[in-house]
């Protein structure tokens, strides 16, 4: 059942890609972003309960940070998302789990096992293909969602290395609190409105799905479940996030994937499981050695 909640979490953020994109057909991007956190927040305010006693100033500072980091990653995405396919954003987006044991390296001197670098390798190669065309270039969206996942392995990392001591839920709402101002601050300087003229049901499901689904839900269920199960299994089933991606953009909105695209959504994916299983497996050794 834990496993089975997991999948549900990689499905409600594949499916997040198309809905995204045919909601930003109604609302600017800063505009969709920071109701979208706002409405987050509020219910991980709740969520957090005595959590936030574990937060000082430090932990506060360390959460807006953090926040910086993932409203850039969304920020980035986003755009992305305007001017590419919602395939191809699902299947970048996973080159986050790529980057984060080449990242880890010289930001917090933890080398990359071997089959990292196959996972890079691979992922590097399932760009190439994924994005093919001839004279090959990447289009602006594509290049996008790609800076996009840099940032969200910046977050991955400063999680790793900065939330030690305090308690997640209140850590995550200081985060997407953050995200709500930044986005809101985009919003009144950049956009020209602060709220969409018209409230379509597709905007409304939209909304929803990204915030309470994707967002509460999804950090509940990774919160209370994912200790239920192996590190190993919990890495393979958030592989399925662009798989469900690309299965819901040919559904919702009729996108079409050349063989050649396939092959190289399918070389990322392979790529992120090699990035995943590699530092995992070098790690079981010692504490099977030490178990007891």
């Amino acid at each position: 059942m834990a496993e089975f909640l997991l999948v549900t979490v990689t499905l409600f953020w594949g499916g997040t890609f198309p809905l995204v994109k045919m909601a930003l057909d109604e609302i600017p991007v800063m505009a969709f972003l920071w109701i979208r956190f706002a409405l987050a927040a509020l219910l991980l305010a709740v969520f957090a309960g005595r959590g936030w006693k574990s937060l000082d100033r430090r932990g506060v500072g360390l959460g807006i940070a953090l926040g910086v980091l993932l409203f850039l990653s969304y920020l980035f995405q986003t755009l992305g998302l305007e001017r590419t396919s919602s395939s191809n954003t699902g299947f970048l987006t996973g080159l986050n789990v790529v980057w984060v044991p080449l990242l880890a390296g010289p930001l917090l001197r933890k080398a990359p096992a071997p089959g990292a670098r196959i996972g890079v390798g691979m992922a590097l190669a399932g760009l190439l293909l994924l994005t093919w065309q001839w004279p090959w270039r990447l289009n602006p969206g594509d290049a996008l969602v790609f800076v996009a996942s840099v940032f969200i392995a910046l977050h991955i990392l400063g999680l790793d290395a900065w939330t030690a001591g305090y308690d997640g839920r209140a850590l995550a709402c200081v985060q997407i609190t953050t995200m709500a101002v930044l986005s809101l601050c985009g919003n009144l300087v950049f956009e020209p409105r602060l709220w969409p003229h018209h409230w379509s049901g597709l905007l409304l499901a939209s909304l929803f799905i990204c915030a309470v689904l994707a967002t509460v839900y999804a950090f509940w269920i990774m919160t209370a479940f994912q200790r239920l199960t192996t590190p190993t299994r919990a890495a393979l089933i958030y592989t399925l996030e662009p798989v469900w991606a690309a299965l819901f953009s040919i559904l919702l909105l009729g996108e079409r994937l050349s063989v050649l695209n396939w092959v190289g959504g399918v070389c990322i994916i392979l790529g992120m499981v090699f990035a995943e299983l590699a530092p995992l497996a070098r790690k079981s050794k010692p504490c099977s050695e030490n178990a007891g």
